[in-house]
């Protein structure tokens, strides 16, 4: 009778263990609100400077396709319906809504989906399911599963279509990948964003984003309405080295040209400072 509790204990021990690791743990379901705590004026204010890619690890071939586009391609009528890519989706402005998929059997979670006021529905699988083959059609929300890291979900996203991270049009190449990790503090969530991108990136890009649950709130219809805004049907592009609105913001902050044109990952850390021209 004495070992009666070790081998109750050891059972209740194998037992956890042999629980699935998608089981629940965090419920991230609900109404959320945008919290611009980061990057104010460029996420709910007049949107991203034109030309303005600190903090970008960009290579070559990401500054130039940067540099050559015109953003007044978003007058386009094609584009006037076109959904965010799921990379940027999360720093655009407005709140979202994540419902969760729920088996009618066993009720485990074996999905949610993430709606935003301008993006298609996201689904991120719970189910195990694996990654579709590398020739698999991609979509602007890309394919998603998620595991759980304690009360962390951590999810990883393939198979998103070509389109850009910010909307001064900094590129974003259908060979991205990217991987968020989910945290919930009380009514508060943080979602962190690690982009990797062979084609346009030196090296990951890492963002941070804040939102707020709320409860009295309800995601807005979105009327899509293709529409002319006085713009050229022509394609709107500069070529290499002849656009004249990418310097314009530099004054405004007092950012050294030197830093604006030719910093790539190397402009990310502090020790960028000593490179510029006229440090000691």
């Amino acid at each position: 009778m004495k070992r009666f509790p070790a081998l109750l204990f050891l059972f209740a021990a194998v037992l956890w263990v042999s629980l699935p690791a998608r089981a629940q743990t965090t419920d991230f379901s609900g109404e959320w609100a945008n919290r611009c705590t980061e990057d104010y004026i460029a996420r709910c204010g007049m949107g991203e400077q034109l030309g303005d890619y600190l903090g970008v690890p960009l290579n070559a071939a990401g500054r130039m396709r940067a540099e050559t586009s015109d953003v007044a391609e978003w007058g386009l009528p094609e584009f006037q319906c076109r959904p965010h890519p799921s990379p940027y989706q999360w720093r655009a402005a407005n709140g979202m809504r994540i419902t969760k998929e729920i088996n009618p059997i066993s009720r485990e979670l074996t999905a949610y989906h993430v709606s935003w006021l301008r993006s298609l529905d996201r689904p991120i699988y719970m189910d195990d399911r694996p990654h579709p083959p590398e020739y698999a059609p991609h979509s602007w929300s890309g394919f998603s599963t998620g595991k759980w890291d304690g009360d962390t979900l951590v999810i990883t996203t393939t198979h998103i279509k070509q389109g850009y991270l910010k909307d001064n049009d900094v590129p974003l190449s259908d060979r991205a990948t990217m991987v968020e990790y989910w945290m919930r503090h009380g009514d508060l969530m943080t979602i962190v964003e690690i982009i990797n991108d062979p084609i346009y990136l030196e090296e990951p890009y890492v963002l941070t984003t804040n939102y707020e649950l709320d409860i009295h709130s309800q995601l807005e219809f979105y009327p899509c309405t293709i529409i002319e805004e006085n713009v050229s049907t022509h394609v709107p592009h500069y070529l290499p080295g002849k656009n004249p609105y990418l310097n314009d913001w530099l004054k405004q902050y007092g950012v050294p040209e030197e830093a604006a044109r030719k910093g790539g990952a190397d402009m990310m850390y502090p020790e960028y400072r000593l490179k510029l021209k006229g440090s000691k």
